[in-house]
């Protein structure tokens, strides 16, 4: 399962495009800005960081770009809200944030970061769909509970769709932080499964040595089988993950003073209206 190929088509310079998500690319990937004029992409720049904001065409076609090109051409951050970030647990990702929820505002600035916000609900949601149904269910004898049949529908209306309804985000969600769904099936997890597995694909296809290339298929088997590594593993293995790889994840933190059934009911309100 290495980093999903793009185009290589040339960018069409006229084409509206659209923020499919954020994702592993092979190395030595250069930025597509260069084929449509971009000022940051002119010289055809590499993207030396491995992670890539997958833009797709009118014509449905797949293109790379560094992050500067992909907001100059969507036109500001809040335009990548609803991509899906499946780089969020590599090393050098900065803080896990990922269930951080809107601070109150007042007026249109409350109505903006509300739409924001659902967006980021929304990216949220297929992510997740995506990491059990295709990108950790496609791992070579991963744990068969990786897929999840409830989730079948939803992935089916995804896929013909490309979009879930509110509804269908907020049951995505409502499975993932279920009580009853393990740690190891939980997003952070199988992202760090992800994470790794990407860069031990690549490790095997760099390995020279047979001794080298057992190693890291007995690490990918392992972690296919348990969903973790250990640090030791890890570590022998040269991965590059997230400091917090592997470990129990928190909740954030509400603002001081906030009431837990006020600060929860108020945004589930605005979520699901």
């Amino acid at each position: 399962m290495p980093p999903e190929p793009v185009s290589a088509r040339r960018p069409d310079p006229t084409a509206t495009w659209t923020a499919v998500r954020k994702d592993f690319v092979e190395p030595g990937t250069r930025c597509a800005g260069a084929g449509i004029g971009m000022p940051a992409g002119n010289k055809g720049h590499g993207i030396g960081s491995g992670h890539a904001y997958i833009l797709r065409d009118a014509a449905g076609h797949e293109h790379p770009f560094g992050p500067d090109c992909a907001l100059r051409l969507l036109g500001g951050p809040g335009a990548l809200d609803a991509a899906p970030d499946f780089t969020a647990r590599a090393a050098g990702a900065g803080p896990w944030r990922d269930d951080a929820r809107p601070r109150r505002r007042a007026g249109a600035g409350r109505e903006r970061e509300l739409e924001r916000e659902r967006a980021r609900q929304h990216a949220a949601a297929v992510r997740y769909l995506l990491l059990r149904m295709e990108k950790v269910a496609g791992v070579p004898r991963v744990q068969p509970s990786v897929r999840f049949a409830p989730l079948e529908p939803l992935y089916a209306a995804y896929r013909d769709t490309g979009k879930l309804t509110s509804q269908q985000a907020a049951r995505v969600l409502a499975i993932e932080r279920s009580p009853s769904t393990p740690a190891t099936l939980k997003t952070a997890n199988l992202l760090d499964v992800y994470t790794a597995y990407v860069q031990l694909e690549l490790a095997l296809r760099e390995a020279v040595r047979v001794e080298q290339q057992r190693f890291l298929r007995g690490v990918m088997d392992w972690l296919a089988r348990h969903l973790t590594l250990t640090r030791a593993q890890a570590e022998a293995a040269g991965l590059a993950l997230h400091p917090r790889a592997w470990q129990p994840d928190t909740p954030p933190r509400r603002a001081s003073g906030a009431r837990d059934a006020d600060w929860d009911a108020d945004w589930d309100a605005d979520w699901d209206g």
